[in-house]
Order: structure tokens, then sequence, then C-alpha cells
């Protein structure tokens, strides 16, 4: 006996020549063969075929069912910088809209799935399985999706809508082999990048996921082809306890991985006394502070005080108050909307982060007034600040507004390098003089915050390596400087690396030139009468002139005198790539010190993304697996 066709499961007989749809209910004609109900069931209600895959009877027609294929967007990264265009394929038009036959004939049909009488040929080149795979793959690291996804049954039945001739890998497969391939391609991208790279510098972080595995990040900052680049290097586990000795061997066994030992400019990390020591003791390396967190001390040393705690915490109670209660909330936006105000609602403090408090106070400040009308008709409402504490309110925004400013650039997406330092803390300094306080707590505050930047700041400008970094940036020279004497420090330094690298290339020429010369010349020079020694005398004399001390001075005096660029400019793309013939030398330092971060904000804005990978729905994730995960999405 013939075995009964699929489609019968979701089509009704009304009589010998109509049938229904049970699922759309619609009405098709019937010919006594199943190819035209079929087509509906394929074209209309692909899922639902698809999950049949059920082997076609004799009286089922030849069927043709065309691809349609669908680019996808491009995507770029900073290792091989390529970008790559996948195409997705589906059967039909969208779920519920009739696309006619020739319509879908006329589109791009690259592979063909063909139906014939007694058994079935399902095909899907191999080509396309590979970019649909990768394409998975930038999906789920791009965006941390767990990889468990694939094995989610919403996520299968959109998959077989898209393109019912493909299977999804299984976790396993992703784990096992489409995941570290795809991680050995980058790596391998990047390796190559690094390696015709002259100067590297990194900032390092240690952080802890949700389920308490403490991890090292190490990001890396480089000039390649006069643009400013960076990437992270690996995110792995660093087991024991965190000293110095053991933060040291994990980052110079990760250093020799990447075959970087002899590159590495400076390290920036925060100002924990183990991770400092790891880097200069262990590793004999220049470690630069993080600005970020010095500025943050700063303010929040400058904040402890008994006063500005009191006035805090009635700000904090008025906030909580209208947070905690929706009937509290409710009646401010009914007041802000009576007045024709905009409807802002309170913002809460966080007690690390200080520009929250900064945020907080100039909430409420924009809010005064509904707030005060709001709590009028409250049954227990909270302490209102006074008239006197409102003025305080205003001073402390105006003195923290320099601090936030500088805070937002330096954590800036586009992050600023070390040779902006300097001149931002100079411009923060400037501002806080210039602020005028009347205010008790406000003057206190100002000069408070004055007093903590000369002492944790200071040292900057006479740091040889961010003075360097200065000195070499040609929007800045020695007018970033506060004081000539600390201007004309860079200077010297500058000058003193310089002569070093035209000795070492004075000898190296004049190495090459004795290896050159042919001994016969020198035999006929012998018995010839020495007729130039005059001349030649008198070029020695000016050749002493020319020293390597000289020279340097020579090339730093014709970089001063020549105009500096715009501050909005890039350095290199508009400067350095320019001049890197005229100025190799001073080029060459510009590569060394203009790639180094001024804070340890891209190590930190990887664990705060990774934080999404460590949750209940990816705790499964091994270390290698999580640090291959965190390297693909740094590459978008």
């Amino acid at each position: 006996m013939r075995p009964k066709s699929i489609v019968w499961k979701y089509f009704k007989k009304v009589d010998g020549k109509t049938v229904t749809c049970q699922i759309c209910k619609k009405d098709l004609k019937y010919f006594g063969g199943t190819s035209n109900i079929k087509q509906h069931l394929i074209r209309i209600h692909p899922i639902q075929f698809a999950a049949e895959n059920d082997t076609p009877t004799e009286e089922e027609s030849y069927l043709e069912v065309t691809e349609v294929s669908t680019p996808q967007p491009q995507t770029s990264n900073i290792t091989n910088k390529i970008q790559e265009t996948q195409e997705f394929t589906s059967l039909s038009g969208p779920s519920g809209v009739n696309t006619s036959t020739s319509e879908v004939i006329s589109r791009k049909r690259p592979k063909q799935l063909k139906l014939y009488g007694g058994e079935s040929n399902v095909e899907i080149s191999e080509t396309k399985i590979q970019q649909i795979d990768n394409a998975l793959i930038n999906m789920l690291t791009k965006d941390y999706q767990p990889l468990s996804l694939v094995e989610n049954q919403g996520f299968l039945e959109y998959s077989r809508a898209l393109q019912p001739l493909y299977k999804p890998p299984s976790r396993k497969k992703i784990t096992y082999d489409l995941l570290p391939k795809k991680y050995a391609e980058a790596t391998s991208a990047l390796k190559n990048i690094l390696s015709n790279v002259k100067y590297i510098s990194l900032t390092t972080d240690i952080w802890t996921s949700d389920s308490t595995r403490a991890y090292i990040t190490v990001t890396a900052h480089f000039v390649s082809e006069d643009v400013l680049c960076s990437g992270v290097l690996a995110t792995r586990e660093l087991p024991g306890s965190h000293t110095g000795e053991n933060i040291g061997t994990a980052l110079k066994n990760l250093f020799s991985e990447w075959d970087i030992e002899n590159k590495i400019v400076a390290i920036v990390s925060d100002n924990g006394a183990n991770i400092k020591n790891a880097i200069t003791e262990h590793l004999q390396l220049h470690h630069v502070p993080c600005v970020a967190h010095t500025l943050n001390l700063i303010v929040s040393d400058s904040l402890k005080s008994e006063t500005l705690e009191i006035i805090f915490k009635k700000c904090r109670n008025l906030v909580g108050h209208f947070k905690h209660s929706s009937l509290a909330s409710d009646k401010l936006k009914s007041v802000q909307e009576q007045m024709r105000l905009p409807l802002l609602k309170v913002k809460q403090d966080v007690p690390t982060r200080w520009n929250s408090c900064f945020i907080m106070l100039k909430r409420l400040n924009e809010i005064k007034e509904p707030l005060c009308v709001a709590l009028a008709s409250s049954t227990k409402p909270p302490q209102f600040p006074t008239v006197e504490e409102w003025d305080i309110i205003n001073e402390i925004i105006k003195v923290l507004k320099s601090a936030d400013d500088m805070t937002t650039i330096i954590s800036s997406q586009s992050y600023p390098t070390l040779s902006m330092v300097i001149p931002l803390v100079r411009g923060f300094q400037y501002t806080l003089r210039n602020i005028n306080t009347v205010t008790e707590v406000g003057t206190a505050l100002k000069l408070k915050l004055l007093e903590t930047m000369n002492r944790r700041f200071g040292g900057f400008e006479t740091s040889k390596i961010v003075a360097k970094a200065s000195f070499m940036d040609p929007r800045f020279k020695k007018l970033a400087f506060g004081n000539e004497e600390n201007a004309n420090s860079a200077e010297k330094w500058v000058s003193e690396e310089l002569k070093l690298m035209f000795a070492l290339k004075k000898n190296q020429t004049f190495n090459i030139q004795s290896s050159q010369q042919p001994q016969a010349e020198e035999q006929e020079e012998n018995i010839l009468p020495n007729i130039w020694a005059h001349f030649d005398k008198k070029i020695s004399a000016v050749k002493t002139y020319s020293t390597p001390a000289s020279m340097g001075m020579i090339t730093i005096r014709q970089y001063l005198e020549m105009e500096i660029l715009d501050r909005k400019k890039d350095p290199f793309l508009e400067f350095w790539a320019k001049h890197k013939l005229s100025f190799a030398e001073l080029y060459d330092l510009a590569l060394k010190y203009l790639s180094i971060p001024a804070t340890s904000v891209p190590s930190e804005r990887v664990f705060s993304k990774a934080g999404q990978l460590t949750n209940s729905r990816r705790n499964r994730l091994s270390p290698k697996n999580l640090d291959q995960i965190i390297f693909l999405n740094s590459q978008f």
C-alpha cells in the first residue's frame, strides 16, 4: 500500500476539487496530486514543512524550490581589516505573504532543493554552510550571546524559517571546533600585524567574575601605518593569591606567547601596590598610573567633609522618597506636567563613584521647584534642603563640573593618549581657580581639590615618560607644561634620547662604509702623493661639529619652529605621516610615546562587558572559551 503523504496532516479535503489548509484556513484547488498543496506548505509554512522531513510519494511530481540570497552586513576589525560579506538564504517571503512562483524563480538561485518521485535529494553547498556558521559565530561573540542559544527551540525554528536546508551546529561543535578555529584565525592576523610593529604599550586590570574566578585582561596599543590601533590580547584566569610575583609571571607568559617582550614601552594600570610591583619590580618595565583612577581618588578625598556629608545624606533621603514611592513619583510627574516642565526623574548616587553624587545633585537642582510643590502634599515628607544648603549645592555642582568633564574625556570610547594628560590637568586647574565661590563650604571644596591635585598629579610633569609624550605631540610640544623649567626638562630628555639614536646610526653607517672600502684603493692612496690632505683636514674639522648631540639639537629646533597642529587634528595622520622622512628619528620617538594610553579604561571596559558572559546563563563557559569570546568581541 502506498504511504500517505504528510501534507494531509495539514490539509483537509472539502470535496473532490478543493482542500483547506488547517494552518491558515485558505482553500486551494486539488487535482488529485499533492504537488500544488505541498508548494503552499513550503512557501507559506516553511517551518512545518522543514520539521517533517518526509519522503515524497509516487504521486508527488517534480518540485523545485529556489534559495534566495540576502547580503549580510559587513564587519571589520583591527586584525585583518578585511570586510567580509556573508549571505543568508531563504526559501520564500515572510510567513503569511503569498510570493508568486515567478518572483521566486526570478531571484538568484545558487543551489536547489529537488524532490523526485520516490527519493529526496536535499543539497546545500559546503561554502554556504561555512558562511552561515561564520555568521553565527560572529553573532554569538559580537553580542555576547550564550553558546546554548543554538539549543533553544525558538532559535532552531527561526533558523529553519530562514534556511530549512541549514542545520545549526551543536553547542559542542561550536565550543570545540568553530569557536577555536575563528579565534586561531583572528589571533594569527593580529600577531602578523604586531610582528611589524616596533613599539607597543599595554593596559591591564584584574577582575572577578560572578563565579568568583579571578581574571587578568591585557589590551595592546600601537601605531600601524600611521593609525593608532588597539585591541584585546588576552583575558586569562589568575588563580592563587594576587601577589606581584604571580601577576608578573602571568604577564610574562602572555608577553612570550605574543612575542612582544622586547617591544613594550609602558604598562598602564590602577594604583594597586601588587600590580605596580609586578610591573616595576618583576618585569622591570615602565608603570604609568591610570589617570582616571587618580582623578577619582582626588575628588573622593576632597568630598570627605562632615558638612558635605550632611547635605548629601539629606539629598539621598529626598531621592529615596521619590524612588521608593510610586505615589510620590506620580505626584512629581503630575506637578511637572502642570508647570509645563520636562519630565525628569530623580537620580540615585552610588557611594563608590563620586560622579554619581554630582549627577544626583545636578538633577535635584534642575527639578528643585517641582520637588518642593510635590512634597507639599506629602503626609511624611523627607527633610528639604534649606536656602543656604541649596546655595552650597549650586557651588558644589560648579566645582565638580570641570572634574566631571575631565572624567568624560579620559574615559571616552576613543581613549586619550598619555600626551594629553598634562594639558588636561593644567586646564582643570585653571578652570578651578577661576570659579567664583561665595559660600564657605564651596570655597573649601575648591581649595581642597586644588591642593589634592597638586599632590597627586604634581609628579606627572616631571615624569620622563609623560613629559616626552606631551613634547612629541605636535599639538602641544612645550606649550603643554605648567612652567618653563618642566618644558625645558622635557626637551632635554628628548634630546638625550635623540643623541643616542644619532650616535647608533653614525656607528652603523661608519661600519658599513669601512666594510665596503676596497683594499686596492687603500694601497693606491698610500702610493700616490697625499695632495688631498689639506682639504681632508678641513672636512674633518667641519664633521666634528656634526656630532650626534648637535644633530639632535638641530632636529628639535626645527621641530619646535614648525606651526603647532590644531588640537582637534590627528597627530599621526596630520603631522607625523607627512614629516616622517625629514624627521625620521623624531618620528620613531612619536611611535614610541604617542601610543601610550592615559588610563586603564580599555581593560576595565572589557571586564564590564564580560560580566554579561559570566552570569547564570553562561556560567558553563570555561576560562579558555571566555578568553576566545572576549578576544573575538574586541575585533568588532
